[in-house]
């Protein structure tokens, strides 16, 4: 019977944390033929699937996921403190399910894993009945629900369940967890504005996008939205600053975001890179965005191979991982 104790729960992390792909080793597949990157998942059990192929490569990163979810859902001694982290997929099935049942869409869709089990959220969707989700997720739904009497519209759909989440995780995290979801509020709106000004839309379409506020007032963010590109700098603030204006920067110069995502990912990660010899509920949210870093930098190296693209897309998009 697992202990619920610190010091347990630490340990055994401690433990599939060898088990992780080196930096190094994700450094060698970015460059390396496809049959090798395969080859050298199947050596180190990735997946746990004897000799892979290209084609099982996502199934391969479900099912390392999938055990780091059921790993932190064992050994936590806090549930309150990494549901935070969990919820995440809960959101992503919720996206999925409300949109599914809207359209008429039939099939099994796969449900990532979360605090609640599918057949759970599969039922709240069904009757439209979010009473055991937290008080935000349960409010926006219930508005939402409300108003598909006049129309679906599948980007506000998920537009109000991010923010369920995103209003849920700042008010009941502390500590590096804070300082997260803070810089991925920042992230988030930074980036959704400079994809509105790619397109051409107007500041009120940028109201009604944003997410809450981490450090970056939406104030501001408006005020640099109307003004000349350069100035999308005056929005930096925060402890990512240097972060979001070495993005910024390549944004002035190719146009592209890919650099100012890269450096949402190192950002976030990095929080926790500091805190995975602490004692506390830390190791096990360090491990845990760690397993989702290593599963991002895979599907690009996969998705990059399959599709014959160059070694260069891979690297100038590839972000830190935790080990």
């Amino acid at each position: 019977m697992p202990q619920k104790s610190p010091v347990y729960a630490v340990t055994r992390i401690r433990v599939h944390e060898k088990d992780m792909i080196k930096p190094e080793t994700m450094a060698r597949m970015a460059e390396a033929a496809p049959a090798e990157v395969m080859r050298l998942l199947g050596d180190m059990g990735y997946g746990g699937i004897p000799d892979p192929q290209l084609s099982d490569g996502e199934r391969m990163i479900a099912k390392e996921l999938s055990d780091a979810y059921a790993l932190i859902k064992e050994v936590t001694f806090c549930p309150e403190k990494t549901d935070l982290f969990m919820l995440r997929g809960d959101a992503n099935n919720l996206k999925l399910l409300i949109k599914r049942r809207l359209t008429g869409a039939g099939g099994s869709p796969a449900l990532m894993t979360g605090v609640y089990s599918g057949e759970d959220v599969i039922r709240m969707v069904q009757n439209a009945d979010y009473r055991e989700l937290p008080e935000e997720f349960t409010k926006r739904l219930n508005a939402l629900e409300q108003s598909f009497s006049g129309g679906i519209d599948p980007g506000r759909i998920s537009a109000e369940i991010d923010r369920a989440y995103l209003e849920h995780c700042l008010k009941n995290a502390s500590g590096p967890s804070l300082e997260y979801f803070r810089g991925l509020a920042d992230f988030t709106n930074l980036l959704t504005a400079l994809r509105l000004r790619d397109m051409g839309a107007g500041a009120d379409k940028l109201k009604n996008s944003l997410m809450p506020e981490g450090y970056i007032s939406h104030r501001l963010l408006m005020q640099c939205f109307d003004g000349a590109e350069e100035g999308m700098a005056r929005a930096a603030a925060g402890p990512a600053r240097e972060r979001i204006l070495k993005g910024l920067e390549e944004y002035g110069r190719s146009g592209r975001l890919t650099e100012l995502e890269r450096q949402r990912d190192n950002y976030l990660i990095s929080l926790f890179k500091g805190a995975r010899l602490a004692g506390g509920i830390e190791p096990l949210i360090g491990y845990l965005l760690g397993r989702e870093q290593e599963a991002k930098c895979l599907r690009l190296i996969i998705t990059a191979k399959r599709n014959d693209l160059p070694d260069k897309a891979i690297t100038e998009r590839l972000g830190e991982l935790y080990g």
